[in-house]
């Protein structure tokens, strides 16, 4: 366990704490549906780190309810589309919401939805000026027994006018310092590193995506436009520059990137593009930054009451040549040279129902589309359908389109999602058919993939909750959970899930004594026939941080998380499990900058 501290990290902390003396709120971990989300991508394999810090940083930054818009508003993935226009119509009918118990009678609201959504948002005034934001974070994660630690660092100043990142990351045995992100932005101007999201995904979408939330509304992307970069993962950014601006209804943007990309290079020609970003081993060393993409994007959107328009291009090309082996499977997924992408797309509403699409095609003609509805009556009730069509040979490496694949291409497929609310009760359905008319990775020809998911959720006036979860793939699974409040401090947490070659669960419990505290445990039992049956768990971790692990044969598990605020401007995390340990420190500055120095925790 961490035994001491740098000096340095003790007498900054000293220092900082003499200035600040006023009551200390501690930073809530993600709730437990957000959690739930991001542990349904982790199991699909999709990259979440940009969604967990999207959403902590919104716990720390909430948003004004009074003056965000329904773009905003839809794009949170927290309210239902009912909801959205409610609160609208309700603020352009009676003005600002002045208190929570206001807000509660907003039709599609309740105290108990109020009390959930309550850490995002406050009331604010409705044209009040946007929050400056600093915030500082490193976090040190060391494995029993095994050379090297992962060390991440933080840094971001946010505001209307002005803002500035930058991440530092390293993995175990890694050469310091292996990622180094730095990004700004003034006014709508971005340099650096950011992010690029525009309609569905078909030609540009460089970041996170709500795809798979558990509302049928998430099917409906929101695009976003060019975003700063502050996440710790090493490939899905732009590197260059960016420019925005509004004329009137039509916004136009325009960027260009020159990124360096993991290669390993034969004979002048790259055969593979890893990236998971890890740089251990002479070998992962040797194909680091061994390549180069030059990519050009532009978009220009227009704006005409509820209806957006908007228009998408890509050029990309590599430094490299392909030297990839030509198979069945992705034989239609190679280029060479030049290459480049061409979208049209729309989204507005109906009254109730929200409609949305894009089509799109590449360099050599191949075409893509996608098409949907949303339909939101009455907060209790939600539903969805999406089709797509994706040719084989069509090839977009920076599209994030809904798909069952990794790559936007090669099936034909329906998306059908289900809310119903009924008193304390709620039922989720979402079912994914795909046809995928040429080969895939280990599939053939016209292979079909069938996947969904079934919940049931019982939320009672005391804040206990039971839930029951059917989900099919590959393998059909069966989860059951249940989480009783005890008191004023005490949470208890159960789960047991089953699969067709395998057994498990948890007891969680949590206590936070006061506001400066946060404790929680956690012990895990599994049984399993192979790999092919493990079960994977979400497990609470130091914030900016998180765990789907994965269980398979027989055993029994444990951790304990610690969680200290000493202000409302610092917080202190440390997680000891079996295997490692991990040390968070976080120190948020509003209206004044400070300097604080670090030095490396020991063990």
């Amino acid at each position: 366990m961490c035994r001491r501290s740098g000096g340095a990290v003790w007498g900054a902390l000293i220092v900082f704490f003499s200035l600040f003396s006023w009551d200390a709120e501690a930073q809530e971990i993600l709730p437990e549906r957000i959690a739930e989300l991001v542990e349904q991508l982790s199991e699909q394999g999709i990259p979440t780190e940009d969604l967990v810090s999207r959403f902590e940083r919104m716990l720390r930054n909430p948003l004004n309810l009074n003056a965000v818009s329904r773009e905003q508003l839809e794009e949170t993935g927290l309210l239902t589309l009912f909801q959205v226009e409610s609160l609208l119509a309700w603020r352009e009918r009676y003005g600002a919401v002045r208190s929570y118990a206001e807000w509660a009678l907003v039709e599609g609201f309740s105290p108990e939805a109020v009390a959930q959504l309550r850490p995002f948002f406050v009331l604010g005034e409705p044209g009040g000026p946007r929050r400056t934001e600093q915030d500082y974070t490193a976090r040190f994660k060391k494995k029993w027994g095994k050379e090297g630690f992962s060390l991440t660092t933080k840094g971001l100043y946010d505001s209307e006018l002005f803002s500035a990142g930058a991440v530092i990351d390293n993995d175990p045995k890694e050469r310091f310092p292996d990622f180094l992100s730095i990004s700004g932005r003034y006014k709508q101007l971005y340099v650096g590193d950011f992010t690029a999201r525009f309609g569905q995904g078909l030609v540009l979408w460089k970041s996170f995506a709500f795809t798979a939330f558990g509302t049928p509304a998430s099917v409906a992307r929101r695009g976003g436009g060019l975003q700063c970069y502050h996440s710790a993962g090493e490939s899905n950014f732009f590197r260059g520059i960016g420019y925005s601006r509004a004329f009137g209804r039509l916004t136009a943007t325009a960027f260009v990137s020159y990124n360096a990309l993991d290669a390993r290079i034969v004979d002048g020609r790259y055969t593979s593009l890893p990236t998971d970003g890890l740089h251990a081993t002479e070998a992962e060393r040797a194909r680091r930054h061994t390549m180069h993409e030059l990519v050009a994007g532009a978009n220009a959107t227009l704006t005409a009451g509820r209806w957006r328009f908007g228009v998408t291009g890509a050029a990309y090309r590599y430094d490299k040549a392909n030297g990839r082996r030509v198979q069945d499977y992705n034989r239609y997924q190679q280029y060479d040279g030049l290459w480049g992408n061409l979208g049209f797309d729309v989204y507005g509403s109906l009254g109730s129902l929200r409609l949305f699409g894009e089509a799109a095609v590449d360099a050599h003609g191949a075409p893509a589309a996608i098409a949907g509805a949303v339909w939101s009556p009455s907060y209790g009730f939600e539903t969805s359908l999406t089709a797509r069509c994706y040719a084989p040979a069509y090839i977009a490496t920076h599209a994030g389109a809904l798909s069952s694949l990794s790559s936007v291409s090669n099936q034909i497929g329906a998306l059908y999602a289900l809310q119903l609310i009924q008193g304390g009760w709620t039922f989720r359905l979402h079912t994914d058919v795909a046809w995928h008319p040429v080969e895939r990775f280990r599939q053939e020809a016209g292979s079909w993939r069938v996947k969904g998911r079934l919940q049931l959720v019982y939320d009672f006036p005391s804040g206990a909750q039971i839930e029951s979860r059917l989900s099919w793939s590959e393998r059909l699974k069966g989860v059951l959970s249940v989480r009783v409040p005890l008191g004023g401090s005490w949470t208890v947490a159960a789960r047991a899930d089953a699969n067709r070659g395998g057994v498990g669960g948890y007891v969680d419990v949590r206590f936070k004594p006061a506001r400066r505290w946060d404790l929680s445990a956690r012990v895990t039992l599994w049984q399993t026939e192979d790999w092919d049956a493990r079960l994977s768990f979400y497990e609470r971790g130091v914030p900016q941080s998180f765990s789907v692990e994965s269980y398979a044969g027989k055993g029994v598990g444990a951790y304990l998380l610690a969680g200290y605020a000493p202000t409302r401007q610092v917080e202190m995390w440390l997680k000891v499990q079996q295997g490692y340990i991990a040390y968070f420190v976080r120190i948020f500055i509003p209206g004044r900058m400070t300097l604080l120095a670090f030095s490396p925790l020991s063990l």
